[in-house]
């Protein structure tokens, strides 16, 4: 919205230096004085010229000393048009006043929601407000501090996560300590096979037979199988990585080791 506002002057008029033909996009103001005799900064205005007659319109145009420049008509309706859209022009001498009708209309536009704010000249408060309202507009701190809040209660304490979680990479699980703490597969791994390895596999690939059982238990990293043997009541006997063969060890039907053979 900045950007396409203009410049507010209190009762400032003045005239043009010379004709402005129809079509023209650049021309001259004989005086750039307002009535306490400071002169109109570079910017962008909006001006009626030969109010009251056939041949009035209104030109928005940036302004620099006399000079104006990227001259538009603007419509009654607040249509924009590239240069002078009078047939007649408007002759040296033209009395030119300043108006916001452009920026009313601009204004008017936003709130209804037919224009837009400018989002190189984003608006601000003068100071951080107290939001209370969920229809309030909130500022960029604001969201920053929420933000943060969020993260730091996710990072500490205790968190309560609802529906399915997924996860793009397999998160730092520690090592349990009570029997409700997640568990890493390495950890499981360190169990079931104790004696063969202790931290599990990095990569690895499990594979079941059509019973739904571990088939075999590929180290991808180091490129070795190891087979799992089962009896008729589907317990786990026998272990093998090609070369060594280690046997399951139970005590009153549950794993309590295992050793080589």
């Amino acid at each position: 919205m900045a950007t396409k506002l203009t410049k507010v002057i209190a009762n400032f008029e003045t005239s043009i230096a010379a004709k402005l033909a129809n079509g023209a996009t650049s021309g001259v103001l004989t005086s750039v004085t307002d009535k306490n005799g400071v002169a109109l900064p570079t910017a962008k205005y909006c001006m009626v010229i030969d109010r009251g007659t056939g041949d009035e319109e209104h030109l928005l145009f940036d302004l620099s000393g006399n000079a104006m420049t990227n001259i538009i008509s603007v419509s009654r309706q607040g249509v924009q048009t590239v240069g002078v859209q009078s047939l007649n022009g408007h002759r040296a001498g033209s009395k030119c006043y300043l108006t916001d009708f452009v920026n009313l209309k601009i204004i008017v536009d936003i709130l209804n929601g037919d224009d837009a704010l400018d989002g190189t000249k984003p608006v601000r408060y003068d100071s951080d407000p107290n939001f209370n309202d969920s229809k309030q507009l909130i500022t960029k701190g604001y969201a920053d501090t929420k933000d943060a809040q969020i993260a730091v209660g996710l990072l500490s304490g205790n968190n309560i996560y609802t529906g399915q979680n997924t996860f793009t990479q397999s998160p730092q699980v520690p090592t349990p300590s009570t029997a409700n703490d997640a568990v890493s597969m390495a950890y499981v791994l360190s169990l079931v096979f104790g004696g063969i390895f202790t931290t599990g596999f990095n990569k690895m690939t499990v594979n079941h037979d059509q019973d739904g059982r571990v088939k075999n238990v590929r180290d991808n990293e180091n490129g070795k199988s190891y087979i799992v043997s089962y009896d008729l009541d589907d317990n786990p006997t026998k272990l093998f990585d090609g070369i060594n063969t280690w046997r399951f060890v139970y005590s009153k039907d549950s794993l309590s080791g295992i050793t080589k053979i």
